[in-house]
């Protein structure tokens, strides 16, 4: 039932920000984009290896990169640091809106590119997605709210046919991450 209220929040106060605060969308090549700040779903252990090896591969290409994600419990043993912390649910508010420090250090920071790397709606994420100053964000489709300028629809998403039984069937970050940036390294634009 919260989940639902919570959910219908964020849609009213997206629909508010978004009429009122428009943007240029535009779209960032990956060679273009110097600065990017990934948003991701933390495993319950918070060591996270797989995003790890995502931001070790985008700092080998000479780009800067802040990662946020979110976990759903109380607390987290990650220290906060500048380009990588997980937020928590005592870091947001009742409607699970991230609090007013991150909103605030979010408004002084710009990206060239924002990679939404989460499989399903997070309202705190969702939030920060829809705040953060970038000049491109990116992200499959979740919800039917214009704050991404690129999306993945992965709805009618199914494994290549010379997938063996034994390889995991299900889309996950790195998967993700790689079409992505398959797609930003592949469309060619005239700016």
């Amino acid at each position: 039932m919260m989940e639902k209220i919570n959910n219908f929040i964020f849609q009213k106060r997206a629909k508010k920000y978004l009429a009122t605060n428009v943007r240029e969308h535009r779209f960032v090549s990956y060679i273009k984009a110097k600065t990017i700040l990934l948003l991701f779903e933390s495993d319950f252990s918070e060591k996270n290896p797989q995003i790890r090896k995502i931001i070790y591969k985008l700092q080998q290409d000479g780009k800067k990169v802040s990662a946020w994600g979110f976990i759903d419990k109380k607390d987290v043993l990650t220290s906060i640091l500048p380009d990588f912390r997980i937020l928590h649910h005592k870091e947001t508010d009742y409607f699970k809106k991230p609090l007013p420090s991150y909103m605030n250090e979010l408004e002084n920071l710009e990206f060239d590119l924002l990679i939404d790397l989460t499989l399903k709606p997070i309202i705190p994420l969702q939030y920060i997605a829809m705040y953060t100053n970038a000049l491109c964000k990116t992200g499959i489709r979740k919800i039917d709210l214009p704050i991404y300028d690129f999306m993945l629809d992965l709805e009618n998403f199914s494994m290549p046919s010379d997938a063996s039984e034994t390889t995991e069937s299900e889309i996950d970050e790195t998967y993700l991450f790689n079409q992505i940036i398959f797609y930003l390294k592949s469309i060619q634009t005239n700016d």
